[in-house]
């Protein structure tokens, strides 16, 4: 029989975290009731560059080999060059490229202790161990020594903390053997990266996604910025054609643009700051974050956790802190409320009614994001069209087809309870 190639020791595959469907089912929720804030998105898709006719005129076509116009926009993007860019399917795709290149069976990588499980996953798919390591330059520095590869996240998922890209330049240069994979995937919440440093290094490479703040995870394109060298070499290792041209032509002109990016960046980060006063004021340890979560570090985690689970607010638990992406303020006094914390008053006017198998999350003071699922695909344009006009960010999800008169009738209750009059 065919054996597959081994793994490094102590593989284990990505597990998903279950589904919306799934959580309600367990505790007896409508699945529009449960609100996930364990994934580190926006709530909210980023409105299309363009319209979906257009994105798919192509789509006979194989994406043009090169990604040509997508390496020139993320190019402008980050600052850098276009043969200074490589391009994937999402950060993962890179991350498992860079695996592909520099790893193998009788190799060793470094990961943070902890960190994002893709990393060492990779890393053992090729064959490679991993050791880990503190969550500290100088720990990583020693434990890097003689290693294939260093993974860092900066900023730190799940910890949020941001080491300064100037100490991560000189942590490369200290370890001139090691390829230093840097992931950006929330550079747009802290404004610090250290691609620039890359461009002029033989073992630096900066892996940045446009699942985050450009609000495209489904549409799985990320980007890398290396030196040419690096770049080409990876390039050349890659799969033909991993990502597709709708998609590919979507993301090109998101970075073009990336005013809506901005935007949800910025209101993210002052969200942020918001839940983590709160927190504070609350009695709870919630420690500075660079990203689009905070954190709340207690024992009581997996105990917390379960508890909100039964309510259908999903967070993500660790044995001593809580992960807590941010989302619409509305939605976020619901875990405050959850935890029996008062609520700081928000700047933006929001509000979440849930009624029978229907919820609505209104932001009047929005970024014209929206994403409406009611059984009616006119009816749900319509509302999406309303929300980009009126610089909404609207969320209606229904369990199954819903009449109109409850749409408009939690939809009013929702624009009236946000501070807006009725819809």
């Amino acid at each position: 029989m065919a054996q597959p190639r081994a793994t490094g020791p102590d593989f284990h595959p990505y597990l998903w975290a279950p589904g919306a469907e799934a959580t309600a089912a367990k505790h007896g929720l409508s699945p529009s009731h449960v609100i996930r804030f364990d994934a580190n998105l926006p709530a909210l898709p980023a409105p299309l560059s363009a319209p979906a006719r257009i994105a798919l005129t192509q789509r006979g076509e194989y994406p043009e080999g090169s990604y040509r116009a997508l390496r020139e926009a993320a190019a402008d993007y980050a600052g850098s060059d276009p043969d200074e860019v490589v391009v994937d399917a999402g950060a993962d795709g890179l991350i498992g490229l860079v695996a592909r290149a520099y790893l193998g069976p009788g190799l060793r990588a470094v990961v943070e202790r902890p960190t994002y499980p893709l990393y060492a996953i990779a890393s053992r798919i090729e064959g490679a161990t991993v050791d880990e390591a503190e969550s500290d330059l100088a720990a990583l520095e020693t434990a890097a020594r003689g290693a294939a590869v260093l993974w860092i996240c900066n900023p730190g998922n799940p910890s949020g903390r941001l080491a300064e890209p100037s100490e991560i330049a000189r942590l490369a240069d200290a370890l001139p053997e090691t390829l230093v994979c840097v992931d950006e995937a929330y550079f747009e919440y802290c404004g610090e990266s250290v691609a620039q440093a890359a461009r002029s290094r033989q073992n630096l490479v900066v892996i940045r996604t446009l699942s985050k703040a450009f609000g495209l995870a489904g549409l799985r394109v990320g980007y890398a910025v290396a030196s040419a060298p690096v770049a080409r070499t990876l390039t050349e290792r890659r799969a033909p054609a991993p990502i597709a041209t709708a998609a590919a032509f979507l993301a090109s002109a998101a970075l073009r643009d990336p005013g809506a990016a901005g935007a949800e960046a910025a209101a993210a980060r002052e969200e942020r700051e918001r839940v983590r006063a709160a927190l504070l004021m609350g009695g709870l340890e919630a420690p500075v974050t660079h990203t689009n979560f905070v954190v709340v570090k207690t024992t009581e985690a997996p105990a917390l956790a379960a508890g909100l689970e039964r309510r259908g607010l999903i967070v993500r638990a660790y044995p001593d802190a809580l992960r807590i992406t941010v989302r619409s303020p509305s939605e976020d006094d619901l875990i405050l409320a959850a935890l029996a914390i008062e609520a700081p008053r928000s700047s933006r006017r929001s509000a979440t009614v849930l009624a029978d198998g229907l919820r609505v999350s209104l932001t009047l003071d929005g970024n014209g994001r929206a994403a409406v699922t009611t059984g009616d695909e006119a009816r749900d344009a319509r509302l999406e069209a309303r929300a980009l006009e009126a610089g909404w960010d609207l969320e209606v999800v229904a369990d199954a087809p819903a009449d109109a008169a409850k749409i408009d009738a939690a939809l009013a209750q929702a624009e009236a309870q946000a501070g807006g009059g009725r819809y």
